[in-house]
């Protein structure tokens, strides 16, 4: 188990720098590319565009609103932070379980955790022009951590043996 944090906070340490150097804008224009996708198969009249304001990178919709052209940015950062803890999360999977097992759960965190953001920034898209969007938007604006620990849980109670020890030693077993 102390392998195991220790392999969690060291991951935690290098996905930070990695973060920080770069990999955050590589993300937030892969989101931005793959949600302005999913908006253009809709409407032609909408679509996102990733800035940096301030030193800070910031979401900007292109939008009608009561029919005419507007924008109206939106803080990337507690959107795209989240993700540090997901990729820190998968050192531990692959460290702890076997590869197989390792690449299909990673799959499945990741599809989650993106599908969720990719609804998040629709949500951002129709924020003036949706009530109920509106209301889904503030619901999940600061929830994407809480998401990540979900799946941390979620997979530490489907495989317990991330928490166990690598190698069980069952020296001590007597047969009778």
């Amino acid at each position: 188990m102390y392998k195991t944090i220790i392999i969690l906070f060291g991951a935690s340490l290098i996905v930070t720098l990695l973060w920080f150097s770069g990999m955050e804008r590589l993300y937030a224009g892969f989101l931005t590319s793959v949600t302005n996708k999913v908006l253009n198969v809709g409407s032609d009249h909408t679509h996102i565009k990733l800035e940096k304001q301030n030193e800070e990178l910031i979401f900007r919709v292109h939008t009608l609103i009561d029919g005419r052209k507007g924008s109206y940015p939106q803080a990337a950062q507690s959107l795209l932070l989240p993700l540090v803890i997901i990729l820190s999360w998968l050192v531990v999977l692959f460290y702890s379980l076997p590869r197989k097992a390792a690449f299909k759960q990673s799959f499945a965190d990741v599809s989650i955790f993106l599908g969720f953001q990719i609804f998040f920034m629709i949500l951002l898209a129709s924020y003036y022009n949706s009530n109920l969007a509106r209301y889904f938007f503030h619901l999940m604006l600061e929830s994407f951590y809480i998401l990540a620990i979900i799946i941390i849980i979620k997979d530490s109670l489907k495989h317990p043996e991330i928490w166990s020890r690598r190698y069980v030693d069952d020296t001590l077993s007597v047969r009778y």
